[in-house]
Formats: structure tokens, sequence, C-alpha cells
């Protein structure tokens, strides 16, 4: 049989956990080797109870709202990511594949 891909296969993901407050942080830098791109970027917001927003950039005044307990994943981003709580101090999840 031939198998044929359009992507690489994954081998693995890396996740870490960030505290958030109600005020914007950066919560995924630039990838620091050149060489190593990101597959996928899942952003998932742990809390029950806080909403959180993540934004493309430190200007950005809104972002991609995350009720709780929900997530959402871009593919192939190398770029930063920003995020900001609601209210409280919810943790997100940022899970990356790289190859």
């Amino acid at each position: 049989a031939i198998i044929s891909t359009s992507s690489p296969f994954l081998r693995s993901f890396t996740t870490t956990q960030v505290a958030l407050s109600t005020t914007k942080i950066e919560v995924l830098a630039l990838p620091t080797n050149i060489t190593t791109k990101r597959i996928i970027v899942l952003i998932q917001n742990t809390s029950a109870t806080e909403t959180v927003q993540v934004m493309g950039n430190a200007t950005d005044t809104v972002g991609i709202v995350l009720p709780p307990q929900s997530q959402f994943s871009i593919d192939n981003y190398q770029g930063v990511l920003h995020a900001v709580a609601n209210a409280g101090t919810p943790a997100i999840n940022i899970t990356i594949s790289t190859v």
C-alpha cells in the first residue's frame, strides 16, 4: 500500500499551563529555534467559570473569546500569543506539536 500525506506525522505534544489575570500577558513566545515548526497550537481554557481572550499581538485589545472549559487550535502558527482573563486568575493550557 502507498500512504500519501499532506502534512508531517505528529510525534509528540508539549503542554504548558499559564495562569492569567485581568492584565494581558504574553503566553506563547516566538520559537527559539528557527528550524522547528509548530504544526498544531492548541489553547484550552481550564476554568469552570471564567472566560479568557487570546490575541495575536501585544497591541490588540480584543481577541478570540474562550468560554469556560473550551479550546481552539491553530495550524502552522509560528507567532506569539497574548491572553487575558475577564476576571479572577484562571489557567490556560497551551499544547504544541512541532517538527
